[in-house]
């Protein structure tokens, strides 16, 4: 008895029949029920027991990463001269290099 009392003053009765709702504060969700139950889904990136994102078993991203490590190591000595080669390889590295990233 005491708990209807305690629910028909903190959300008054006709709110008891309202629509459920709830908002979102860093770290909490409020809901206009006293109790009750919540199904939640969402997504997120899967890490590891570190915190740091997984990378997938796939071989794309083994290329884009083969790629992206080429082309930050490389490109930057090939613009001061330090590596030999022409244009149209520094042109395939870039050219590789987005496609496997995007």
């Amino acid at each position: 008895m005491n708990t209807m009392k305690y629910i028909d003053t903190m959300f008054g009765k006709d709110r008891l029949h309202e629509k459920p709702e709830y908002f979102i504060k860093p770290g909490w969700m409020v809901f206009n029920r006293p109790k009750g139950f919540v199904k939640l889904a969402y997504k997120a990136i899967a890490t590891d027991e570190r915190g740091y994102p997984l990378i997938p078993d796939l071989e794309s991203y083994r290329e884009a990463i083969y790629w992206y490590v080429i082309m930050k190591l490389t490109f930057p000595k090939f613009i001061s001269g330090k590596v030999g080669g022409n244009s149209k390889y520094a042109m395939k590295y870039a050219r590789d290099t987005y496609f496997y990233t995007q």
